[in-house]
Parts: C-alpha cells; structure tokens; sequence
C-alpha cells in the first residue's frame, strides 16, 4: 500500500478547495483530513492549517499541479 503524504497546507479553506479540485481534475487522488473538524470550529491555536495530503507516488505530479496553476504555498 501507498503511504499518504503531505502535498501542502493552505490557510484559508477556499485555496485548499481550489487545489484539491484541480489536482483531481488532473487524476490525482487528494484528501482534505481536517475538512470536517475544521468545519465545526476554527481553534486559534490550530497550526497545520487546511492540509492536502496525497500518495508517495503521485506527490512530484501533484507538487508539478500546483506549482503550474501558482497555487503552491
């Protein structure tokens, strides 16, 4: 199996939609974890910011995406 690794973290939610959504348009499969928790209540203290995480294999692709579209951190 694949292992899931960290591609960015975005500030603000609609970034982190905006990449998740073209990364898939591309075939890249890209996960949201913190979506729901985020969702319920923005602690302050909270540091990771809105995470995409993909698999091993598709990261450099993945990084490739978002560094083209200007959407990399």
């Amino acid at each position: 199996m694949t292992d899931l690794v960290l591609l960015a973290a975005f500030a603000s939610r609609p970034e982190a939609v905006v990449a998740q959504s073209l990364l898939r348009s591309e075939g890249v499969d890209a996960f949201m974890p913190d979506a729901n928790i985020l969702l319920a209540e923005i602690d302050p203290t909270f540091t990771t910011g809105w995470r995409i995480l993909v698999t091993s294999d598709d990261l450099h692709r993945a990084a490739a995406i978002l560094r083209d579209a200007q959407l990399a951190p």
